[in-house]
């Protein structure tokens, strides 16, 4: 496993058959202007992705659930046959995580593919995992991802 550190609090594992996304490389996948790290593997078709909201005080008054709510419809409605397929809870760096599972339909070569999104909560900012694969390799990616999230820790 490879490490990288996330927003200088957070160090976190990757699989070693990963290469991380250059900024360019990212704004294929994702549009905004928030702090991310990627990871991806070609051959796998797989994308673990790590964001940050801004720190803002507003962001206290908010819950994850809000935050994953918003974000999901945000998907449902830019991705093609959008599908939630579930939800799950979860700890991801010492605190509470909601995770929403989906499934889509990639535009470019329409090929079915699945999805976790998960949001949790440190102090006045949100962080959200995007981790992606085709729908028929979803068994495997589902302990690619679990690994992935379940890594992060403390880089303090």
């Amino acid at each position: 496993m490879k490490e990288a550190v996330f927003n200088k609090i957070i160090k976190l594992s990757y699989p070693d058959d990963f290469v991380e996304l250059t900024p360019e490389e990212n704004e294929k996948y994702f549009s905004g202007d928030l702090l991310r790290l990627t990871f991806q593997n070609k051959e796998k078709h797989f994308i673990l992705s790590i964001s940050k909201t801004k720190d803002a005080f507003m962001n206290r008054f908010f819950s994850t659930a809000s935050v994953l709510v918003g974000a999901s419809s945000n998907l449902e409605k830019n991705l093609k046959e959008y599908e939630r397929i579930g939800e799950y809870d979860s700890t991801i760096f010492d605190v509470p995580a909601i995770t929403d599972c989906f499934s889509y339909v990639a535009n470019d070569k329409d090929i079915k593919q699945y999805g976790e999104l998960t949001v949790f909560k440190v102090n006045k900012a949100f962080y959200i995992i995007y981790c992606i694969s085709r729908y028929e390799d979803k068994e495997d990616a589902k302990k690619t991802f679990k690994e992935f999230k379940e890594s992060f820790e403390d880089a303090i």
